[in-house]
């Protein structure tokens, strides 16, 4: 062990001997940890914020008419979306039971006529799966469906289209519907995030429709000569993700009880894709690929790194000469060289390290692009590991080459 740290001082006053040299071969490694650090702190945060935000909407799912066991699409009656919730209710808190139908209407305002496929739904529908929330005015009531009230929600987009602005609470509009022509009353407005709102300036810049939102009550249907008398499906969005499978599987069965009479099986829950089993893999291949494509240039500064050392044995013939003149063995020599790389990647590794979770926290502390990156300790281990076996693997020719020297023909070519 003595003789090991004799090597590794020979190695480390070899480097210092020769800074500029030493650094400049450390460089390629040092560039490459710290990409492979950055980058994949990077991809775990974006991994975390997709996931986070799949998350997010895994709390509503869907039951919908088997088609297999009934044709009848208006199975789903506004008395058992009462029956549901009302039963749901006791086992969990905070639970929605929503269920929609679309139309084709045009409407009209100051601005002009547009197409719109209006959603006819309940009052749960507010806190429906992918529905931004309601920054002006309120939903409109239990009371205004069950009553048919002429009131209706939009989004701010809708609402700079119809009116040119947003404060439109209280303001009218005209809808015709199946021949039949009706006024509406705005009671609420909801949120359109920014990036929806470039998307949709886009969309208009290729000329593309504008994007009518319109939300009402069911019950107006009757109005527009078009009564909903029942459903294809609906949906429940609970608060806690964690009881959406019970409560799922408990909806279906309270659904085919009450209309047992008309089949055993007529209702199901829809398939639903588990988005984090989907994006997960995907984000981990692309981190994964750009990190090794990152990798690559730790190759490069292994290849580096082998040719200093085949200069250095070539400089240092001399000493290689004399000292196994003096009785040292090969593995003495090929210990030592292998030391000098091993030290030189090793250092370059720890200074890439610093460098990629520096990089990562100025980013993070930044926002730039809104990611929050976070530093892999598996990378960082890794990046360690390699950084080392580099120098290792890249050294093993160079070291190999001096060992192989005869001390009389070293002596004989100074």
């Amino acid at each position: 062990m003595e003789q090991f740290f004799e090597y590794v001082k020979m190695a480390l006053d070899n480097i210092m001997a020769n800074k500029g040299r030493s650094f400049l071969t450390m460089l390629g490694i040092i560039i490459g940890i710290t990409s492979v650090v950055t980058i994949v702190s990077i991809g775990n945060g974006l991994k975390a914020d997709v996931l986070d935000a799949a998350n997010d909407q895994n709390n509503t799912f869907t039951i919908q008419i088997n088609p297999e066991e009934t044709t009848d699409t208006e199975l789903v009656k506004t008395e058992d979306l009462s029956f549901l919730k009302d039963t749901l209710a006791d086992s969990i808190s905070s639970i929605y039971v929503s269920a929609y139908s679309n139309s084709n209407c045009k409407v009209s305002t100051r601005k002009g006529s547009y197409d719109c496929a209006p959603v006819l739904t309940t009052q749960d529908y507010e806190n429906a799966q992918y529905t931004s929330p309601v920054i002006l005015g309120k939903y409109f009531t239990e009371n205004d469906v069950l009553s048919g009230m002429p009131v209706c929600v939009i989004d701010e987009l809708t609402a700079l289209y119809l009116f040119g602005n947003t404060d439109v609470i209280g303001m009218n509009f005209e809808m015709a519907l199946n021949n039949s022509i009706q006024y509406l009353t705005i009671v609420g407005v909801r949120e359109t995030s920014e990036e929806f709102l470039e998307a949709e300036k886009q969309y208009l810049a290729m000329g593309m429709d504008e994007s009518i939102s319109i939300e009402m009550p069911y019950t107006l249907s009757q109005v527009f000569g078009e009564p909903i008398d029942g459903f294809s499906s609906l949906s429940i969005t609970v608060k806690d993700q964690e009881h959406a499978a019970r409560i799922s599987q408990l909806a279906v069965n309270i659904l085919n009880s009450r209309h047992q009479s008309q089949g055993d099986n007529l209702f199901m829950k829809q398939r639903s894709i588990d988005l984090t089993d989907m994006f997960g893999p995907i984000m981990d291949g692309v981190t994964a690929f750009v990190a090794l494509v990152a990798a690559i240039s730790l190759v490069v500064g292994g290849i580096g790194v082998m040719n200093i050392m085949l200069v250095s044995v070539t400089e240092r013939t001399r000493e290689i000469g004399i000292r196994k003149a003096l009785g040292a063995r090969t593995g003495s020599i090929i210990t030592q060289f292998l030391c000098e790389s091993a030290i030189i990647t090793g250092l370059g590794g720890i200074i890439g390290i610093l460098l990629g979770a520096g990089l990562t926290a100025l980013i993070t502390a930044l926002g730039i692009g809104g990611i929050k990156a976070s530093l892999s300790l598996p990378a960082v281990i890794v990046a360690t590991l390699f950084s080392c076996s580099v120098g290792i693997i890249f050294g093993i020719y160079p070291a190999k080459k001096a060992a192989a020297l005869s001390p009389i023909e070293a002596l004989r070519r100074m």
